[in-house]
């Protein structure tokens, strides 16, 4: 029991460290660009908590979206912190890293970021991660090579295994609408076979458009 005590002794003032991290990031201004190198180490630090990590992958995209020409010789740290994150077994912190990646669109090396999400996605089942992935794709359309068979792939998963949840069917929406910014002809028959399919109406909505817009280019 003394052994037990002596545990729990040392354990809490970690534990409550740890917890009291968050409040770090209230004393960091939206501008202030010196504290990158913190929020990029939370973030690949692997004893850092999942939700502290989650609020240093928010607060360096506001830092960027806040101060771009400035940041923008911080993005390959990001970069690799995003990667990071992306490889993280919480797949909360995946969504988080997808999210994120929303603000370097117009980023010089925006097309890191997407080879980066393509190859973190390949296997991902989360349909939360998924979606958070394909709305920031979308803002990629110059890699649409690349990113079409991915978000495919992912498709005729679900064509193969229907799933009737709305997390899954928003998963499809959100990839439907990236290949409709894509417009690539190879996405045309996986797109008519779940307008075909028996998913919602919203997922064939978003799939319908899509191939409006690669008939469009033909």
């Amino acid at each position: 029991m003394r052994y037990l005590f002596i545990f729990f002794w040392l354990y809490i003032p970690v534990a409550l460290s740890a917890e009291s991290r968050p409040e770090i990031f209230d004393r960091i201004r939206d501008s202030d660009l010196r504290h990158g190198d913190l929020l990029v180490r939370m973030v690949k630090d692997s004893d850092t908590l999942a939700s502290v990590k989650i609020r240093a992958l928010e607060k360096m995209a506001v830092l960027y979206r806040q101060s771009p020409e400035k940041a923008e010789n911080s993005v390959t740290k990001f970069h690799d912190a995003i990667g990071t994150a992306l490889q993280n077994k919480n797949p909360t912190v995946r969504e988080a890293a997808c999210s994120a990646v929303v603000v370097f669109e117009k980023s010089t090396t925006g097309s890191l970021f997407a080879a980066t999400i393509n190859k973190a996605i390949t296997e991902e089942t989360n349909p939360a991660v998924l979606s958070a992935c394909a709305h920031s794709l979308a803002l990629f359309p110059s890699e649409a090579q690349t990113t079409v068979p991915v978000l495919l792939a992912h498709i005729n998963r679900y064509l193969v295994d229907f799933r009737d949840s709305s997390k899954d069917e928003k998963a499809l929406i959100e990839m439907c609408r990236a290949l409709k910014v894509m417009r690539q002809h190879k996405a045309f028959i996986p797109l008519l076979k779940l307008l075909q399919s028996r998913y919602d109406e919203d997922v064939k909505s978003a799939a319908q458009d899509a191939l409006q817009s690669i008939k469009v280019r033909d």
